[in-house]
């Protein structure tokens, strides 16, 4: 398509003015709980269309990827499928199979599992199966983002819902992530060696593989930010409208996984600043960034509806200055310390940041080869993806990586550290080639970051002790879900765990909002109406408590089965009616 004409320019602008305005009018005619009643229907929708779109781009562009396929030797093709599938078998046999963060996960899944049964994106306060039919009566928004459980949704319309496939899908994520920082790696410098070393760094970041055996949000965030990011450089690389597509597509998928996923605006503007500003002169661009800006739009909505929650955040200040100085000292020192992240995946970043590439005999002597050598464009781009992503957290009130599990927040970081990196491992075995004539160079670097990377091993299998509580009680809910008889009901703070067992559960503050609506629960449930005494009970939280404390005052109690882990106690208790026999 030709650049754009000038008079083109006032149309195409009132297309954007149009959508701006649709934006404002939708926000402002609401107020926040009518927002998100609205986005309990229109979000899963919007996905559902995006994702759709993000198929027919990949078909679309199906000669192309083949194009780009072939570029890479078959050697290296085989290889970097090594490196993938040994990075999913590590994911999965290596790192314990648990939640890391309570109770997201189990939010998320219950979340997913809405989507993909009612087609309504939120927690479910009250619900369960009947005759093998899931039904919810107490939806609630949830404030984070819907990509991931619209993710889910997938394999549960499938499968039925249930936390291995939760698990499954990350792994298989895992393995993805390793291939786009491959793709990426060659498409941005040229070379199948620097995406080799890039993945194989990639593929052995001890809490990415952590991370990758959890049902966390945050390796499907990396992963999509990453593959966003690639399109954006197929395009800059192959320029045409089936790219385009692809790549604007992709964007707006990509924001609804984390509230900072939307940061990938950042590489992928510079992407088409730097290696192709001429697109920037068409008017194909701005019309294919319509797509972008329509497919963003609830998400915006999302993000606008849910504003006011303050997130745990001291006096509601989720981000200011005040954080930076501690959490720049943990983030810092947490790439070089080398208990948590190898030291040698650091070393190989900023050599990837400060190596040239080393000129050869024929290439020698160039001047524009000594200018161009540094890849400082390329460089560039995965500096501002990595500082955009780590920087972020910076002024974040829950930002540092040994604050709880949020080390989690690392992983979004991970890809353009690793390519990198990857470079780094190409420019330096190239210069010692070049300089030494050491032939085996590469695959002594290889067996380095291998030997290096298995003595983190041990920290990758650990459970550790973060989160015991909430863990103990996930794991003995499981047991307690064994023992409801059909037809029975349980009060418990976290019901969507008991929801995704194919249970019927509710949260314990309708025992205490609502006493009609309980005397209708004893008579609908003539399996018995039962409390799961859970982390919320023993945790020093005088409103969890109360609802406990209540539900023991209010009715009669026989205990079912229970549970100890350090000074916690984890009961089932089956409810009867005061004054009734």
């Amino acid at each position: 398509m030709n650049n754009i004409r000038m008079e083109r320019i006032i149309p195409i602008g009132l297309l954007y003015l149009i959508l701006f305005a649709a934006a404002v009018a939708w926000g402002f005619s609401y107020d926040n709980w009518q927002l998100k009643e609205q986005l309990k229907w229109v979000s899963p929708l919007i996905l559902e269309i995006n994702f759709f779109l993000i198929i027919t781009g990949i078909i679309l562009n199906a000669g192309l990827f083949r194009n780009i396929f072939k570029e890479v030797t078959r050697r290296a093709r085989v290889i970097v499928l090594l490196i993938a599938v040994g990075g999913v078998l590590l994911s999965m046999f290596v790192a314990p199979r648990v939640h890391r963060i309570f109770y997201d996960e189990d939010i998320y899944l219950n979340v997913g599992q809405n989507i993909a049964d009612l087609d309504r994106a939120g927690m479910c306060n009250e619900g369960g199966d009947l005759y093998g039919e899931y039904f919810c009566n107490r939806l609630e928004y949830n404030k984070d983002p819907n990509g991931w459980p619209f993710l889910i949704s997938l394999p549960f319309r499938m499968m039925g819902a249930s936390h291995l496939a939760a698990y499954i899908m990350n792994n298989l994520i895992w393995g993805l992530s390793i291939l786009v920082v491959f793709f990426t790696g060659f498409l941005i410098f040229g070379d199948e060696k620097a995406g080799l070393f890039g993945a194989l760094v990639f593929s052995l970041i001890p809490e990415g593989l952590r991370w990758s055996n959890t049902t966390a949000a945050e390796p499907s965030a990396a992963l999509f930010a990453g593959l966003a990011v690639l399109a954006v450089v197929v395009f800059a690389r192959h320029p045409g409208n089936r790219p385009l597509f692809m790549a604007c597509v992709l964007i707006p998928f990509a924001f609804q996984f984390r509230g900072e996923s939307i940061l990938t605006l950042l590489p992928a503007g510079l992407l088409i600043l730097l290696m192709a500003p001429r697109e920037l002169a068409k008017e194909r661009t701005y019309l294919f960034l319509l797509l972008v800006v329509a497919l963003a739009l609830p998400h915006l909505i999302h993000v606008y509806a849910v504003k006011g929650q303050g997130w745990g955040a001291p006096g509601g200040v989720k981000f200011a200055l005040k954080y930076l100085k501690q959490n720049f000292s943990v983030n810092a020192l947490f790439f070089l310390k080398d208990n948590r992240f190898p030291l040698l995946f650091t070393l190989l970043f900023f050599l990837g940041v400060g190596m040239p590439i080393v000129a050869t005999k024929e290439t020698r002597g160039s001047t524009k080869t000594r200018f161009e050598s540094f890849l400082w464009r390329e460089k560039a781009i995965l500096l501002a993806w990595f500082l955009a992503f780590w920087g972020i957290f910076l002024i974040f009130y829950a930002g540092s990586y040994n604050y709880g599990a949020d080390v989690r927040f690392s992983l979004m970081s991970y890809m353009p550290f690793a390519i990198l990196a990857g470079f780094g491992g190409y420019a330096v075995t190239k210069w010692l080639h070049e300089r030494f004539r050491w032939e085996w160079v590469g695959s002594s670097l290889t067996l380095l970051i291998l030997l290096w990377a298995l003595s983190f091993f041990p920290y990758i299998r650990a459970e550790t002790q973060e989160a015991w509580g909430a863990r103990a009680d996930h794991r003995y809910a499981r047991i307690m879900a064994e023992k409801l008889p059909p037809n029975s009901l349980v009060l418990t703070h976290n019901p969507g765990m008991f929801l995704l067992w194919g249970k019927n559960a509710a949260q314990t503050s309708v025992a205490t909002e609502d006493s009609g609506h309980m005397n209708h629960l004893f008579n609908r449930y003539r399996g018995g109406i039962y409390f799961h005494y859970n982390f919320w009970c023993n945790v020093s939280d005088p409103l969890q408590q109360s609802f406990c404390k209540n539900i023991l005052r209010k009715f009669r109690t026989k205990k079912v089965i229970s549970f100890g882990e350090q000074n916690y106690d984890y009961v089932l208790y089956r409810l009867e009616r005061k004054g009734r026999g």
